[in-house]
């Protein structure tokens, strides 16, 4: 039987940060190792460079796709070619790092040269690249582990976050001992400014994200839930195809998003260890909750670097909703 979701809190008593303190400065407040805030330091690098390029990317030619597949067997990018080497790039610099897990590489990196460092990093360079096309927003995932925990379940996650690249370069770091916080980019100082945290989730929210182009494949369940959604709960649907986004939008004002199993993909679409367990972490850091069928996403433990799960993610009521009646963290009605 599926145990309730893990009630993730931050250390209580943390001092205030002012909103002019850099992701660098706030790091060493919070008295974070020194080769952990160098680690954090080249994800943001990465992605400072990754939203330097999107700015221009339709004058540099970088849109549409490269005629090949990834590991994955999905069309790859301009721009997920690009990311994957800006990040790779990046953190082979970092003398921190062990392991390196991406989307678009088949297998995991054991960097020998840098075989004393302590931490694997996981990561989506790009998500949703799609939408760069009609200009959405899109975003970067990341997972940081101890170099021999990657296979470990979403609990062993010393940390987690991504970038989102839209109007604003928004980063969200999330970590057991801090909670949610979230900076954002000030190009004219070329450093992300702490912006607010720890962000909380609202408990409910007024809107669900979901793909129902796909709702011929779905289980019985998957349908009764979102016909639930839809009808009595009255939420709106809010769905971009990028999930940093359609996150972001959740993380901030409650809600929650789908991607389920369905006939075509029956082992789910998107990712554990890359897509899935960081914003689990960030969910229930945040007091929401995210599960894969019935089962805590943070409680499955891995057994391939590109194992797939479905993932209901988002505000605890409506994720307890989605539960069967057995399930301990399941609403006490059903929709």
């Amino acid at each position: 039987m599926p145990k309730e979701g893990p009630r993730i809190q931050a250390v209580p008593g943390t001092p205030s940060v002012e909103t002019e303190t850099t992701l660098p400065e706030y790091l060493a407040l919070r008295g974070e190792p020194v080769e952990f805030r160098a680690l954090i330091r080249q994800i943001s690098f990465a992605a400072k460079k990754v939203a330097a390029e999107l700015r221009v990317a339709g004058l540099q030619g970088m849109l549409g796709g490269t005629g090949r597949t990834n590991v994955q067997g999905e069309s790859v990018q301009r721009l997920d070619e690009y990311a994957n080497a800006v990040f790779v790039n990046n953190l082979l610099r970092s003398p921190a790092i062990s392991d390196l897990v991406s989307e678009e590489i088949p297998d995991e990196m054991h960097l020998a040269r840098h075989h004393l460092g302590q931490y694997a990093l996981l990561f989506d360079p790009i998500d949703g690249s799609s939408n760069l096309d009609v200009n959405l927003a899109l975003g970067s995932i990341f997972s940081v582990r101890r170099a021999n925990d990657v296979l470990a379940d979403g609990h062993a996650q010393i940390a987690a976050g991504y970038v989102m690249y839209g109007p604003a370069t928004v980063c969200v770091l999330a970590m057991p001992q801090h909670g949610v916080n979230l900076f954002t980019y000030e190009p004219s100082i070329g450093e992300f400014l702490y912006t607010r945290g720890p962000v909380h989730m609202p408990a409910e929210g007024a809107a669900y994200g979901v793909n129902e182009a796909n709702a011929a494949g779905w289980s019985p369940r998957v349908r009764d839930y979102v016909a639930w959604l839809r009808g009595p709960a009255e939420h709106a649907t809010r769905y971009s195809g990028a999930l940093v986004g359609d996150f972001h939008r959740i993380l901030i004002k409650g809600g929650v998003y789908l991607y389920p199993a369905d006939v075509k993909n029956r082992r789910g679409k998107l990712r554990l260890l890359y897509e899935a367990a960081p914003l689990a972490l960030i969910a229930g850091l945040a007091g929401g909750r995210a599960v894969s069928e019935d089962r805590d996403i943070l409680d499955i433990r891995a057994t391939e670097i590109h194992q797939r799960v479905p993932l209901i993610l988002g505000s605890r009521t409506e994720v307890d909703r989605f539960l069967p009646p057995t399930s301990p963290g399941a609403a006490a009605q059903r929709p």
